[in-house]
């Protein structure tokens, strides 16, 4: 057995048990949706029949969102377009600070368990009571905030999803999360998205993500594989065998080229457009702790991307 079938084979069951979970409606996208020739007939014709898309030359003033120096919105739409991501967007640098201060001072969940919250400054002596490291750890309910409340109404990023998925898109989820130098298993890892996949969230979706640590080499970059938003048929039959499966470095590499796989660097701030249907993964950090926000726009909201929970489901914090 080779590594991509030893790390989805022990994962299958989670998996299925997770889909059967959910309505028909989200198992029907789910199941078919994955298939490139489904999804791109969906595409055009929400393209095509969306009329009065907004104007991405329009100039915008004080969002929270903007474009990076010389960068216009008409070219993030075409990056996506043709490479299938774009890193030419940033925080405006007073939405990034207050994001962090936040992040500070409230407790954040580790893998997203809502029983396991605690704060940062207790994560060591958390992971020694926990007896194992923490690779991940979620924010929960913080979407009402007044500066993540601002970033999800950001006009920028809502003209150019309406513009790359069509009228029909709109910001369905706001994530924010920790990912931490950590020494766990693949299986974790896997959980965690740090293998290679495509993502399956709706017909159509793009998601934008924004650096709130500084992301250097071996510091948690995000990675895409550019052009593999758009599979041929008989790739996905043969390759993927039409599964949304975990792929390590190696195979990919093997069918789409090294100077295909792109790990994006950058400050604080830094902002990259990508349709997630094209293989991405994160990587684990190896030296600092990375902090990402993302929003997720997509044609329909089937609820399940919202880091957002009834109150009365986080259990107590460690320490407190």
């Amino acid at each position: 057995m080779d590594k991509n079938e030893r790390i989805n084979r022990e994962g299958f069951y989670d998996k299925l048990s997770n889909l059967l979970s959910h309505n028909i409606d989200y198992i029907w996208m789910a199941v078919f949706s994955r298939i490139y020739f489904l999804k791109r007939i969906f595409l055009h014709l929400s393209r095509s029949n969306s009329v009065n898309k907004p104007d991405l030359k329009e100039m915008r003033f004080g969002d929270v969102v903007e474009l990076m120096a010389g960068v216009t919105a008409e070219e993030i739409l075409s990056d996506l377009h043709k490479e299938g991501c774009s890193p030419k967007l940033k925080l405006s640098g007073k939405t990034a600070s207050e994001m962090i201060s936040y992040a500070h001072e409230i407790p954040c969940y580790a893998y997203g368990d809502p029983k396991k919250g605690f704060r940062l400054e207790d994560k060591c002596s958390y992971e020694e009571y926990l007896g194992t490291d923490i690779l991940l750890a979620k924010y929960l309910n913080f979407q009402n905030k007044d500066v993540f409340k601002d970033f999800r109404h950001s006009d920028l990023l809502r003209d150019i999803a309406k513009n790359y998925l069509g009228n029909s898109a709109e910001c369905i989820a706001t994530q924010l999360w920790w990912t931490f130098p950590a020494d766990v298993d693949d299986s974790t890892r896997s959980e965690a998205a740090h293998f290679f996949h495509r993502d399956v969230d709706a017909w159509g979706f793009v998601k934008f993500f924004f650096y709130l640590s500084n992301v250097s080499e071996g510091g948690g970059a995000h990675v895409y594989v550019k052009r593999s938003h758009k599979p041929s048929t008989l790739k996905q039959i043969f390759y993927e065998k039409l599964r949304i499966n975990r792929h390590h470095d190696c195979s990919i590499k093997k069918h789409f080229g090294c100077e295909s796989i792109t790990p994006f660097y950058g400050p604080i701030g830094m902002g990259i457009a990508a349709d997630t249907f094209g293989f991405h993964k994160g990587e684990s950090p190896e030296k600092n702790p990375r902090l990402m926000l993302c929003a997720v726009y997509a044609s329909k909201d089937y609820g399940v991307q919202d880091f957002n929970i009834d109150p009365k489901e986080l259990g107590d914090v460690f320490g407190q």
